[in-house]
């Protein structure tokens, strides 16, 4: 099975962690990978379904089973004895007796339609869905994962942002508040300038608060204590100039081992097993078996290992069973098993065009991410120079609070625009990187 994330060693991961060291993205997924509980619990199930393949491998061996019986009876009791001229009597006394019966006995189906060899190959193929369902797991979390540290980093961007906005007006205020007392600007301006910063403020409230969120989001899916300390690193993310996108057919050749589509691929194979083992059932079933035994009786008066070597009975015995009628049983059964086969086949072509729609959807929302991008980063550069020049005419008086505020916020409204897009596009390049086979890394 190929590997779709190969991400740093527990070892590096539990250094960091004691050095205080920030949380790379690549050790946020090891973490998640190895603490998540529905992981573990897919990993118990797919460890049961090991233990059925190893049992029915196991069947092709005779069983073989040994029994002691002894039993013991007293009471009045009948028997024969010979008087002194030779002839015999009827006595009637009380009596105690005992007897022990050891044997053993082994059987071994020689024949009983293939259902054996395929019941060991569908056991396999459960198996081997099993294993594709833990790595389906695994590359979901690591997606989510993902997702969840691009909104941390995007989160504290937009707060960086935010804070900025509000020193920037904070300053500004201040130095209206010593013209207005001057009397060079009116009072107005001024209570224009205050409500612009207390709304500032609560942007600035409300992108720590979505920080704190969406710090808790990343916590929760690593499973972390709220005691515990933690901290993500923040690596410099760029943007390449050119994206045109990428070729579906080619991302989905290359998505192939992907363990959705692998484990319908499986659990077919299983549904083809069930249907050879449902047929099986028509066939007769030969079984040999044979069993050695021995009895001891104390009325007898014969000691006790003699009687066991005395009372030997060895035996052999061969079985046919051959099925005649059984109320349509077997019939239905292969029946339903024949379309239990069709709907895992339909099943298989549902996952793989599932998949390819998925890549074209991914391959599309990037190259829209990346066009809106590039619309906002003009869109910030046309703000920030409109704002340039609204800021020197505010400074000279040219200009009320009012146009300063607006040109401000629009500013604002397009720095934050380019960071939702600027991660936007991350992201989809990261799911686009994950159908290729790449690893999901900053």
């Amino acid at each position: 099975m190929k590997k779709y994330f190969i991400l740093l060693l527990s070892g590096m991961l539990l250094a960091g962690r004691a050095t205080g060291q920030d949380w790379s993205l690549e050790q946020c997924i090891r973490y998640a990978l190895d603490n998540n509980i529905a992981i573990q619990q897919q990993q118990l199930t797919a460890e049961q379904a090991g233990n059925l393949l190893f049992q029915s491998k196991m069947t092709f061996l005779p069983s073989l089973n040994a029994n002691l019986s002894s039993s013991l009876s007293w009471g009045m009791s009948k028997s024969m004895q010979e008087n002194a001229d030779g002839t015999l009597i009827e006595v009637q006394e009380h009596r105690f007796s005992q007897s022990f019966s050891p044997s053993i006995y082994a059987s071994v189906n020689l024949f009983e339609g293939l259902k054996k060899i395929n019941t060991v190959r569908r056991n396999r193929s459960n198996y081997q869905a099993s294993q594709q369902e833990v790595e389906r797991l695994r590359n979901e979390i690591a997606l989510s994962v993902a997702q969840a540290y691009l909104q941390v980093l995007l989160s504290t961007e937009v707060l960086a942002v935010a804070e900025s906005s509000y020193e920037s007006i904070d300053v500004q205020l201040t130095r209206l508040k010593q013209l207005v007392e001057a009397g060079s600007r009116p009072y107005s301006e001024q209570l224009e300038m205050e409500a612009q910063l207390a709304a500032e403020e609560v942007q600035r409230v409300t992108s720590k608060n979505q920080l704190d969120n969406n710090y808790l989001n990343l916590r929760q899916l690593l499973d972390i204590p709220p005691s515990s300390t933690f901290q993500i690193a923040k690596p410099e993310l760029s943007v390449g100039e050119n994206f045109e996108g990428e070729d579906a057919d080619n991302v989905y050749s290359l998505a192939q081992d992907l363990p959705q589509v692998k484990g319908a691929e499986y659990r077919m194979e299983s549904a083809r097993h069930e249907l050879w083992i449902a047929r099986g059932n028509y066939w007769p079933t030969l079984s040999l078996g044979g069993s050695y035994g021995s009895a001891y009786y104390d009325s007898r008066g014969q000691r006790f290992w003699d009687q066991l070597v005395d009372n030997r009975s060895p035996s052999l015995n061969f079985g046919l069973s051959i099925p005649i009628f059984n109320n349509w049983s077997i019939r239905t059964n292969a029946k339903n098993a024949k379309l239990n086969l069709h709907i895992a086949q339909l099943e298989v072509e549902n996952k793989r065009k599932t998949l390819y729609k998925e890549i074209q959807s991914a391959i599309t929302d990037a190259l829209a991410a990346f066009n809106k991008y590039k619309a906002a980063e003009r869109n910030v550069i046309a703000a920030k120079e409109s704002f340039r020049y609204t800021e020197q005419k505010f400074e000279v008086g040219a200009i009320s609070a009012t146009d300063y505020n607006i040109s401000k916020n629009n500013l604002l409204k397009a720095q934050s625009e380019e960071l939702q897009t600027k991660y936007q596009y991350i992201f989809q390049l990261k799911i686009i990187d994950f159908y290729k086979g790449a690893d999901i890394t900053l």
